[in-house]
C-alpha cells in the first residue's frame, strides 16, 4: 500500500507524491482530488490568484491564495468520486472535514474569515 501525502492547500491526504522532498519543492504536476491544486502549475499560472511565476520562497503565499479562493467559492471537490461520501455533501467538502484537514496543516484558523470560525 502506498503512503498518501497531504495537500498543502486543503490538507486532504490523497496525493501519491510528496510536495516537498528533502526540503525542496517538487513540481509533481499531481492534482489534488479534493481542491484541484496542481503542484507545479497552480502556484505559477493561476492568474486569477494574482501570480504568473512565483519564487519558491513565496510558495506559502500561493498556497494561501489558492486556499482562500477555493474556500470562498464553496469548497467544490475537484474529483468527488475519490472522496469518501462521509466527507462530502455531493461534490462539496463538508465544513467539519475542512476544519479537520486545515488543523492537520497546523494552520492558525483564527486568521480565516469564513463562516464557522
Amino acid at each position: 500500500m502506498n503512503t498518501l501525502h497531504e495537500c498543502l492547500v486543503c490538507g486532504f491526504e490523497g496525493l501519491e507524491e510528496p510536495i516537498f522532498i528533502d526540503g525542496t519543492y517538487s513540481k509533481t504536476y499531481e492534482i489534488c482530488p479534493c481542491c484541484g491544486f496542481e503542484c507545479g502549475f497552480s502556484e505559477d499560472h493561476d492568474v486569477i490568484h494574482g501570480f504568473i511565476t512565483i519564487p519558491e520562497e513565496f510558495l506559502e503565499v500561493a498556497f494561501q491564495l489558492y486556499r482562500k479562493k477555493w474556500i470562498e467559492e464553496g469548497m467544490q471537490i475537484f474529483n468527488p468520486d475519490t472522496i469518501p461520501e462521509n466527507k462530502r455533501n455531493k461534490d462539496i467538502l463538508k465544513f467539519d472535514i475542512l476544519i479537520k484537514q486545515l488543523k492537520g496543516l497546523k494552520l492558525d484558523l483564527s486568521n480565516f474569515d469564513i463562516t464557522g470560525f
